[in-house]
């Protein structure tokens, strides 16, 4: 029998920005919040709102965590994490990578609660749009 994990595909989602703010201006950088809603799909359908701190370097790369709550569409609440870093590819898009956890009470979806998970995507900075993908291992 083989014990080797295969890493999934478990959620798309894609958002855009509601509000975005400047926190402070710092030799390490800019620190920025942004309010985001949008939708996901995957192994399991919700809306979700979430909010985005990030600090933009001199270097050009942004250090960033985001908080998320999900509703699914069966009223299930799920939680999730993300931290990561980014990284300016041209003035209409950054490229992103990192880890995040889930946190949930769903009976249905409490496997995710023990989910190794990583994601990547890209955010348009003009637009406010941002695209993720989240895999994990069981």
């Amino acid at each position: 029998m083989d014990d080797e994990k295969t890493e999934e595909l478990l959620l798309e989602f894609t958002g855009h920005n509601t509000t975005r703010s400047i926190k402070a201006f710092a030799p390490a950088g800019i620190s920025l919040e942004s309010n985001l809603e949008g939708e996901a799909h995957g192994v399991f359908d919700s809306t979700f709102y979430a909010t985005f701190d990030a600090l933009a370097k001199p270097d050009g790369t942004i250090e960033y965590e985001t908080r998320q709550i999900h509703t699914t569409t069966d009223g299930q609440t799920v939680l999730i994490e993300l931290s990561g870093t980014s990284t300016r590819v041209s003035p209409t898009q950054n490229r992103f990578v990192g880890q995040n956890s889930f946190h949930t009470a769903s009976e249905r979806l409490g496997w995710l609660n023990g989910v190794t998970a990583r994601h990547e995507g890209e955010y348009d900075p003009v637009v406010g749009e941002q695209r993720v993908r989240v895999y994990g291992t069981r």
